[in-house]
């Protein structure tokens, strides 16, 4: 019950008290210094994994670790850091837009389990893999355009793969969107040749018939 009582505690110092968010970090001995207007430069990580904010208690400015916020009900990235220089990760939660996130990640970025309809925002250039997976998506436009890891768009609601990557180290995964890709069309839109895509409810039609065809043989 105490252990309870002291997350709960720390759950709403995060909600609603910079002052405290400052003490935990000193607390748990991570370095942080205070800009003038008052965004916060953190030496170290950051993990805020399944704290249940709604949204940051600061504006973080450069954290020198990691940065997690995954497994929460951010609606908004308003508050994370400008520059990570590890991995950034908000998967699982209510995005349903990348506005707000680190302009630079030197790790990993993670985004998925979301509502995105859109990439707009985020990193032009992301050193390690790319994660939008599992989200809204219709298009790619506005995603990184280097990543140097894999790049993974599945489970999406993608006709189209224009606007992805022109470089991608780690290779593409981009099935279960309603068409299926081929290794043909990814080289197409890396060179940005890809079609403009079906509209989504005439692939989603096809695809009804053309289960209730293979139901029948």
């Amino acid at each position: 019950m105490m252990k309870d009582q002291i997350e709960r505690a720390i759950d709403l110092v995060l909600e609603q008290d910079q002052n405290g968010f400052l003490n935990i970090l000193k607390v748990k001995k991570i370095n942080y210094t205070v800009r003038p207007d008052g965004t916060v430069d953190v030496e170290g990580n950051i993990n805020l994994n399944s704290m249940n904010l709604k949204k940051f208690p600061i504006k973080f400015g450069v954290v020198t670790g990691y940065f997690d916020c995954s497994h929460n009900q951010l609606t908004s990235l308003e508050g994370c850091p400008e520059k990570v220089r590890s991995y950034f990760s908000c998967n699982f939660n209510q995005l349903t837009s990348l506005e707000g996130c680190p302009g630079k990640v030197d790790g990993g970025f993670h985004c998925s389990h979301n509502l995105l309809t859109s990439l707009e925002g985020c990193p032009k250039k992301v050193k390690g893999s790319f994660d939008c997976s599992r989200n809204q998506l219709t298009t790619l436009q506005g995603c990184p355009e280097k990543v140097e890891g894999w790049f993974d768009c599945s489970y999406n609601k993608l006709t189209t793969l224009r606007g992805c990557p022109k470089k991608v180290e780690g290779g593409y995964k981009c099935d279960h969107n309603p068409l299926k890709f081929t290794k043909e069309d990814i080289e197409l839109a890396k060179q940005g040749n890809a079609p403009l895509g079906l509209p989504l409810s005439f692939v989603l039609m096809k695809n009804k018939e053309k289960e209730f065809r293979r139901k029948k043989m």
